[in-house]
């Protein structure tokens, strides 16, 4: 059964150029890292004081953050590509209604309405041990 019903193939096929896309410039991303990483090695030049130090290891922090943020995005869009694939994309999971169209354009990898996330946020969405109704 395909939940995508609201979604017409036209919206379908633009998403998923969006989804892949997305997917594409991450790897790139991660492959340029990757390959700055291995040359450079991990020489670090001559450093002049405490803070210049420092300053060096709040980059490596910040860049060790990003990286794991991307993974994040980068398996959320892998999530979503699979859902799309099963044909449950654009379908939220707490209240099982159809995410609309514009919602999808702008957040791609949503998995929720607004409604359902803002009442999720606010503590009186479903019990999120039950998020779906028995068969």
């Amino acid at each position: 059964m395909n939940r995508m019903d609201h979604l017409n193939h036209e919206q379908i096929e633009t998403l998923r150029r969006r989804l892949e896309m997305d997917r594409d410039a991450l790897l790139r991303l991660r492959h340029d890292e990757v390959v700055a990483a291995t040359t450079s090695g991990d020489i670090v030049p001559d450093v002049g004081d405490r803070q210049d130090a420092a300053a060096s290891e709040a980059a490596k922090l910040t860049q060790f953050s990003l990286a794991d943020h991307e993974r994040t995005h980068l398996q959320e869009i892998e999530d979503a590509l699979r859902r799309m694939h099963e044909g449950s994309y654009g379908v939220c999971e707490l209240s099982e209604e159809p995410i609309p169209y514009a919602r999808l354009l702008a957040e791609p990898t949503a998995r929720t309405t607004v409604e359902a996330q803002a009442e999720r946020e606010n503590g009186a969405g479903p019990d999120p041990t039950n998020l779906r109704k028995a068969y």
